[in-house]
């Protein structure tokens, strides 16, 4: 039914919006974060597409796709969890609400479009946005924490075209397994590096992010999009910030700042009229 569609889909985009939580939980590195939340969801596409019997080899050039698409998700999440624990979740949030914004750029530059009105318009918007967003008077630490997480707008930005250009009649959870297992690859000889001593809480922590807040979500995200319109679907993922934020409230009593919250607003609307007047 369309209705569950849109609950699963909402369902999805919360338990992304929450997955920044644990960069704050979990007492390790982002790469180690990292290199656990991806093996993990790895090995669970794995069980599901063998059970199912859907695992199935493919050419040489998917797997050279998925490995590009495997480094550069390793580098968005990596960014993304520098970004969560460099500074306040809200203003990591809001400054990875900027992808839609690169996305729009990059798909300008590649397609070498000459600017409309509109098209200018949303990107003052966003500039804008982004620079009330900007922590001026705040620390060292604050302004890290703001350019990683635009780092991590940019590469989920990159990812997402890539996916569009590399892979197109690839299966969602297929495509899925083998970024994630290519993630967990190329970050392997770094993170063998690292102190992984963990506790009972550390390794229950990433076994829920790896399967719940990456595996699952994952999932209900697909299934969703078999029924609910790429233009819907866009505009429902813009809310994963606000799904993050309201958490941060409750966990951590982490309020942002009034022109954060306005700037994040501007980024998040220029984001959602670039996406309404995309054809779906």
């Amino acid at each position: 039914m369309k209705g569950s569609s849109y609950l699963y889909l909402h369902l999805s985009v919360a338990l992304f919006g929450l997955a920044g939580l644990f960069g704050r939980w979990l007492n390790l590195a982002p790469i180690q974060i990292v290199q656990g939340r991806t093996f993990i969801a790895a090995i669970s596409f794995l069980i599901v597409l063998l059970i199912s019997r859907r695992f199935q080899f493919h050419k040489l050039r998917f797997y050279r796709n998925t490995a590009i698409l495997g480094l550069v998700l390793a580098f968005h999440w990596i960014a993304f969890f520098e970004a969560i624990q460099k500074t306040s979740i809200a203003l990591a949030l809001l400054s990875f609400a900027s992808f839609p914004f690169f996305t729009l750029v990059i798909e300008w530059l590649l397609k070498q479009e000459v600017f409309r009105k509109l098209d200018l318009f949303l990107v003052i918007l966003s500039l804008i946005g982004t620079a009330l967003i900007i922590p001026w008077e705040r620390g060292e630490s604050d302004l890290a924490g703001f350019i990683w997480g635009l780092a991590s707008g940019l590469s989920f930005a990159i990812l997402t075209i890539l996916n569009r250009r590399f892979v197109k009649k690839a299966k969602a959870i297929d495509l899925a397994f083998h970024q994630d297992f290519f993630a967990a690859l190329v970050l392997l000889p770094f993170s063998l590096f690292l102190d992984w001593t963990l506790n009972l809480d550390d390794i229950g922590l990433l076994l829920l992010l790896g399967t719940l807040f990456t595996a699952v979500s994952h999932l209900l995200f697909v299934t969703a999009l078999m029924k609910v319109p790429a233009k819907t679907a866009a505009l429902i993922a813009a809310l994963e910030p606000v799904y993050g934020i309201i958490a941060a409230y409750f966990f951590f009593a982490e309020i942002p700042l009034a022109s954060s919250v306005l700037g994040g607003i501007l980024i998040l609307g220029a984001g959602l009229i670039a996406q309404i007047r995309v054809p779906t």
